[in-house]
């Protein structure tokens, strides 16, 4: 009896051991697995943001922002107009390629985007090209983006004012090789002038039916109505606008400038023959020129359509080299 007792607390003894070791192991295992659990759903959960955060940059469209800012210059806010592409953000710390857009006169900073469909005709040909810029549109009033004697300052306020703070805001580079500046009519003798007179800040310059006349014709109401050549008593002062003239600064520095121009042999405002004779010097300075000259319509929205495709692709290629 007493054997069989303490047979008995033998087993009783090695159950609770058993049970006991059994209870720690499934507590061990149970522990590791809702560690285990646990690291899966961190991961999970990085990995959702991760996804959130890849669709995000994937859907930023293109957008176009149309701001101020004061110049000191101009003494005034001065309006501006930016495209930025498919992709950007203002967290990115690159330095984007940019083109400087200047308007025709009697337009204004918008005219591009409005009359022009800019923003359409960059989102196709950026799509296309798998290349991306800024474009800036700047308010050049009446101005043709010159210094006048007796009245606005314009080419000190686009070198001084509107560059710095444009690059500052949108990131924009300094790299004479990622900056093109651009324009139709007065824009493009604008931005013919800019290019070969600062040729450090601009590589590349892209004008379509530049208003580029040797001398402008004596019955043209611009004459009356824009005093940016103003000078001793004239309103419009034919010394004053040779002065200025773009080709005033071809010279060896000038001569590393790539220019796109494009007009069509049928404008009536700028007559072809004007045209042809600026590119001519350009060739002799020895500057890259790619020359387009089309047949039918004339110094407007119709043609400036047309061309601004081309335009467009040829400075994206400049800037993307």
């Amino acid at each position: 009896m007493i054997k069989n007792k303490h047979f008995l607390a033998v087993i009783m003894i090695f159950l609770a051991f058993f049970t006991a070791a059994c209870s720690k192991q499934n507590e061990t295992n149970h522990d590791s697995s809702s560690h285990s659990a646990s690291k899966t759903q961190v991961v999970h959960k990085n990995v959702r943001k991760t996804q959130k955060t890849t669709l995000k940059l994937a859907k930023t469209k293109s957008r176009v922002i149309k701001s101020e800012f004061y110049s000191p210059i101009l003494h005034k806010n001065w309006h501006y107009a930016v495209y930025l592409p498919a992709g950007y953000s203002f967290k990115e710390k690159q330095n984007f390629p940019v083109l400087y857009m200047m308007h025709g006169v009697y337009g204004k900073y918008d005219n591009l985007l409005q009359y022009g469909n800019s923003e359409k005709l960059l989102n196709r040909v950026m799509s296309h090209t798998k290349r991306r810029m800024v474009v800036v549109f700047i308010d050049g009033f009446d101005s043709f983006y010159v210094n006048q004697k007796m009245g606005m300052q314009m080419e000190d306020a686009i070198i001084k004012d509107l560059l710095p703070v444009m690059q500052k805001k949108y990131h924009l580079s300094t790299d004479r090789e990622k900056n093109c500046i651009g324009g139709i009519s007065m824009g493009g003798y604008g931005a013919a002038r800019f290019s070969l007179k600062y040729p450090q800040k601009f590589k590349s310059a892209a004008l379509i039916s530049p208003a580029v006349w040797k001398n402008l014709p004596v019955s043209n109401p611009i004459r009356q109505n824009v005093s940016s050549f103003q000078d001793n008593g004239q309103h419009w002062s034919d010394k004053r606008y040779r002065e200025l003239f773009p080709t005033q600064y071809l010279n060896k520095k000038s001569q590393d400038v790539n220019f796109f121009v494009e007009t069509t042999s049928s404008d009536t405002t700028v007559p072809v023959k004007y045209v042809d004779n600026f590119v001519n010097k350009l060739c002799a300075n020895k500057n890259k020129v790619k020359y387009i000259r089309d047949q039918g319509d004339n110094h407007g929205w119709i043609y400036w359509n047309k061309a601004l495709p081309h335009f467009y692709r040829w400075t994206l290629k400049q800037l993307n080299k």
